[in-house]
């Protein structure tokens, strides 16, 4: 092999980004990737005769697909994955769970009000801090063991306000200057959003690349925790033809 004709040689897991069909498009990175891949499988049909061997080979279609497995979260993807722009809403701020947030139930009112009651959402339950026991959410003028809240304001029995190690609540709250959020709302059935993907490596200095023109996202394994580990989300995607009739371009550092 010759300087002028280098191996095509691919190693570690590259990059690779989305280009979603809004009106603008925009691109988008699965960062930390951790692989990447694409699949080409023939249909095939062998005739035979009265010997063991095939005497003719038929192919008819190639199913294309993909898979793209990464460690850092992009809601733009959640988004195209359910159905793009037109079904799906994503907006800037987060819902954040504030676990177990530990308070003493002082006297009169036996009143707490959480840290972030101006943004609460949705009610977690209570527990009591020193022993864990769960206690009941009920609608009104709780006694001892029971809750009850309203907007970040949890009420107790006054039995409760001695009670040792406090209470912790567990609830959620809106966030408006960090991340963003995703309405995962109910899409007609029918056609399938679809992105550009590209995808590729390089390996000293050479680089080998995959350009997809329509992808369509097929699975999303968006949630994925272990002890001791990350969560890797995965997408599988299949691939069709853009309205040339063309699937895609690889560029390859080779000349033959």
């Amino acid at each position: 092999m010759t300087a002028n004709n280098p191996p095509a040689l691919v190693f570690n897991s590259g990059f690779a980004y989305m280009i979603d069909g809004d009106t603008n498009p925009t691109p988008v990175q699965p960062k930390i990737l951790q692989s990447a891949s694409i699949d080409l499988k023939a249909t095939t049909k062998e005739l035979f005769g009265q010997n063991i061997f095939p005497v003719a080979v038929g192919r008819s279609q190639v199913k294309v697909t993909g898979k793209l497995k990464f460690a850092d979260y992009q809601p733009r993807q959640i988004r195209d994955f359910i159905g793009g722009p037109n079904n799906s809403l994503m907006t800037a701020g987060q819902t954040i769970i504030n676990p177990a947030e530990n308070h003493a139930i002082p006297s009169t009112p036996y009143q707490v009000t959480v840290t972030n009651s101006a943004n609460f959402v949705l009610d977690l339950g209570v527990t009591y801090g020193a022993t864990g026991i769960v206690m009941t959410n009920v609608a009104s003028s709780p006694s001892v063991g029971q809750y009850s809240y309203s907007a970040g304001v949890y009420t107790f029995a006054a039995a409760d306000t001695a009670v040792a190690g406090g209470v912790n609540i567990s609830y959620t709250s809106t966030v408006s200057t960090s991340g963003a959020s995703v309405l995962l709302s109910n899409a007609s059935a029918g056609a399938a959003n679809s992105f550009q993907c590209v995808m590729g490596s390089s390996y000293n200095s050479l680089e080998t690349n995959f350009l997809l023109y329509s992808c369509i996202p097929q699975g999303l394994k968006a949630y994925d925790t272990k002890i001791g580990d990350f969560s890797m989300p995965e997408l599988d995607f299949s691939c069709t033809v853009n309205s040339a009739g063309n699937l895609g371009l690889v560029s390859v550092p080779v000349t033959s």
